[in-house]
């Protein structure tokens, strides 16, 4: 990214966190952003506003760009029968035009987190670039990164099959397994979800615009990885389908920085088997975030509550309470 000055003019960049100034050597004077991380990481986080004397333009330089990752990683939770993935690896493979590998679960394996497998495990390759194996989704993601291609630099997992907010879900979610899995192999994760407002309530063109969106936040995530004080390991990204509130009303979406909403839990994850005596099933209690009366202000919930794009970055640890002295 460059943005064309004009000799000797002082320019100020302004960005929603900072501000710098700039005075323009030569006539025009391509101030290269790309070299200077700082830079160019709040001018792809914030979108750029710059105030002059005259008309300052801002446009892509060749010289200036970010170079894209070597190889990406595909994976999910949702396995081969996911109703968005077709839709995001065909994104990835012909307007991103990414270098990409994928590596999913031969089944659907939602909801289990960081889980294991142990195996014995079976990779099966349906195509040159596409495999499935009998195993967890943080699974997929380190038999890939270890043992099946290993040039790997980007990981991305999802689109999950609805949302991913609020801290129970963040927790136990399949798709974050999977990212958070790649992040100890020291590789830049994100994971996506698609929140929707009822099953089968999205249309293809819901679906289009979600995965157009999902393409440049993840390309804009990359982009800002490239500075070494990035504070994330994984960024847990929330693109709701048909941008509309939980109500059903239609939005303009905003791409909002987000915390995870700690207020988001649940109660039982089992329900008893009639006339089987011991036995017991899954039906999960309580893991409806929307319904919090008041979502935490700036969270992830409130966000897609409200039908913005959410992204929130994650450490993959946890986290030392002060010692009481």
């Amino acid at each position: 990214m460059q943005v064309s000055a004009s000799s000797g003019r002082c320019y100020q960049l302004r960005f929603s966190r900072k501000c710098f100034s700039y005075r323009a050597t030569s006539s025009p004077d391509l101030i290269d952003l790309s070299s200077q991380p700082k830079l160019y990481r709040c001018f792809r986080r914030d979108s750029i506003h710059v105030r002059a004397a005259q008309n300052v333009t801002v446009e892509k330089g060749q010289g200036g760009a970010m170079r894209p990752p070597a190889r990406v990683l595909l994976t999910n939770d949702d396995g081969p029968e996911s109703t968005f993935f077709q839709a995001w690896v065909q994104h990835v493979k012909d307007v991103l035009k990414w270098n990409y590998v994928v590596c999913i679960p031969g089944q659907q394996q939602s909801f289990v987190s960081k889980c294991i497998s142990h195996g014995p495990l079976q990779v099966t390759h349906i195509d040159s670039r596409t495999m499935h194996v009998n195993g967890s989704p943080a699974t997929c993601s380190n038999l890939a990164i270890h043992s099946l291609v290993p040039d790997v630099d980007f990981v991305v997992s999802g689109p999950n099959v609805g949302h991913n907010v609020g801290r129970a879900s963040v927790l136990s979610s399949g798709t974050l397994g999977a990212a958070m899995e790649a992040s100890l192999a020291h590789k830049k994760a994100i994971a996506i979800s698609f929140p929707f407002n009822g099953w089968g309530s999205w249309t293809d063109d819901d679906i289009a615009t979600a995965v157009q969106m999902a393409g440049n936040v993840a390309t804009q995530l990359w982009e800002e990885w490239q500075s070494d004080d990035v504070q994330a390991d994984v960024f847990n990204v929330n693109v709701p389908l048909g941008f509309k509130t939980v109500d059903g009303t239609p939005v303009k979406p905003e791409v909002l920085r987000t915390t995870v909403d700690m207020q988001s839990q649940y109660s039982s994850l089992y329900k008893a088997i009639d006339n089987h005596e011991g036995g017991y099933e899954w039906g999960p209690k309580g893991l409806k975030p929307f319904d919090l009366p008041a979502p935490t202000a700036g969270g992830d919930v409130a966000a897609v509550k409200a039908g913005h794009v959410s992204i929130s970055a994650l450490r993959t640890g946890f986290i030392q309470p002060t010692a009481k002295v």
